[in-house]
């Protein structure tokens, strides 16, 4: 079995397919055989892309939230933009749904209009008694 060395003293298996070609770059390589580790992971079919899904339904959620607050606010988009280091077109999208937020930008965009998001995991069995664990995030003052 030969391998790419991926850092100080690190090899990634390369095998079948994935072996490096006359021409190809250890990236190349690299990539290839994540794709074929990927394609041999034995997953729920469909596994992955309800939770995505999910996980956008709730960015959405929140998104709507934070965009009502700044409507609240009297802020516009230019300057909840301004506040946050970047364009109105951008805040735009990003109220729309069309972006795919991280995290620490829908924290600065909460910044932006005065408020913080706090993060709660639920659906563990893990929380306090007589808690009951139902937001991955919720905006507060």
């Amino acid at each position: 079995m030969s391998g790419v060395v991926d850092g100080p003293g690190e090899q990634l298996p390369v095998r079948g397919s994935a072996r490096e070609q006359p021409g190809e770059t250890p990236a190349t390589v690299r990539a290839a055989a994540e794709d074929e580790a990927r394609e041999q992971l034995p997953l729920l079919p469909g596994f992955r892309e309800i939770a995505l899904r999910r996980m956008a339904d709730e960015r959405r959620r929140l998104m709507t939230d934070l965009a009502a607050e700044r409507q609240a606010a009297r802020l516009s988009q230019t300057e909840v933009a301004a506040r946050m280091g970047t364009s109105q077109s951008a805040v735009a999208r990003l109220e729309s749904g069309a972006a795919d937020a991280r995290a620490s930008t829908l924290e600065r965009y909460a910044a932006a209009i005065g408020r913080q998001i706090t993060w709660r995991m639920h659906g563990s069995a893990r929380h306090a008694p007589g808690e009951e664990a139902t937001d991955h995030g919720a905006v507060s003052s």
